[in-house]
């Protein structure tokens, strides 16, 4: 018996020190990219790394990312203290990097029992829209704001983003700028994270799967994925905001189309992709293999690309009317 206890306790310990080591590493590597501009695109990665080698532990994945939003914000406070930072690019840091890791981390490890039953596509639709509501109406204040504009321009050019696609497109740097916030306001926000969220968690599970060779890492399938009926509506009714705020020249309206727009077609988008995927599973896995590399690689031609989109979110659309998969008894 005691030898039972001591080696309980032993497992414990061991578990408790991998898993307080996973969310210290996750959020120093994490908080590092940040901040270098080292692989910045993927600084969500590590968070999720950390929960996925762990089995999805939610421990895990909450306490690397709270750990990660209390270090970059005191890495910030260093930078304004003693390297005389700006007051508003600290601000903007803190809140931007805060937001992504928190709602990434809720995705990734939801909490309570009634957000486990979602699936991944609806938990990040409405991260998405949370961050719509946190970054909109920053943003639109910024389109305004002439200091705040030169500081957003400051922070694109430390992305090479104004410098490399001013001088391609013969605009004027206030041009650029002002076209980068148009976008931005009108559905850049909903689908930057998407696509941001989507990248990191999927070179997770990657590495994650790579890592563990004897454990297989919980991989959700989107092949059962439904959209509810009403969504039809909220789809509806964005396209309809859209024409509304372009007659009437209603600003705020139009903007409100674009990104409910944005968020509605993405759960169409995916249940498209489930109908596809259902086709393609009657196929052997090499044909598989192939058409999967040879849609990948449309994806990646201009035009094309929003063609396919286009047509899975039709696609996903037409399936409220017509039963492309027989559902599940």
């Amino acid at each position: 018996m005691e030898n039972s206890e001591g080696q309980r306790s032993g497992n414990y310990k061991k578990t408790a020190i991998f898993r307080a080591g996973s969310a210290v590493i996750g959020a120093v590597v994490s908080v590092a990219c940040i901040r270098t501009g080292f692989f910045i695109f993927l600084f969500l990665l590590p968070l999720a790394l950390s929960a996925f080698v762990d089995k999805l532990s939610a421990k895990t994945a909450w306490a690397s990312g709270i750990l990660a939003v209390a270090l970059n914000t005191l890495v910030g406070i260093w930078i304004f203290i003693y390297r005389e930072g700006d007051f508003l690019i600290f601000q903007w840091n803190t809140l931007y990097y805060s937001v992504m890791v928190l709602v990434f981390t809720w995705i990734n490890a939801p909490l309570g029992r009634y957000w486990m039953l979602k699936e991944v596509p609806f938990r990040m639709t409405v991260g998405a829209a949370f961050c719509v509501l946190i970054f909109l109406p920053v943003f639109y204040y910024i389109m305004y704001n002439g200091e705040l504009q030169f500081l957003f321009g400051r922070q694109l050019e430390a992305f090479g983003t104004i410098s490399s696609n001013s001088g391609q497109t013969g605009l004027t740097t206030e041009e650029l700028l002002s076209s980068v916030l148009y976008v931005v306001l009108r559905g850049g926000i909903p689908l930057s994270c998407l696509i941001f969220w989507w990248i990191n968690r999927q070179f997770a599970l990657l590495i994650g799967r790579f890592i563990q060779r004897t454990h297989t890492v919980q991989r959700e399938t989107i092949l059962g994925f439904h959209v509810p009926f009403f969504l039809i509506w909220v789809l509806s009714f964005s396209l309809a905001s859209i024409l509304l705020g372009r007659i009437g020249n209603i600003e705020l309206l139009d903007i409100a189309g674009w990104n409910i727009l944005v968020l509605s077609a993405t759960l169409f988008l995916v249940q498209g992709g489930a109908i596809m995927m259902h086709f393609l599973m009657r196929f052997p896995p090499f044909i598989r293999i192939l058409i999967n590399v040879g849609i990948i690689f449309l994806l990646f031609r201009p035009g094309i690309n929003i063609a396919i989109l286009g047509l899975l979110v039709l696609l996903g659309v037409m399936e409220n009317w017509v039963p492309f998969r027989v559902p599940k008894e």
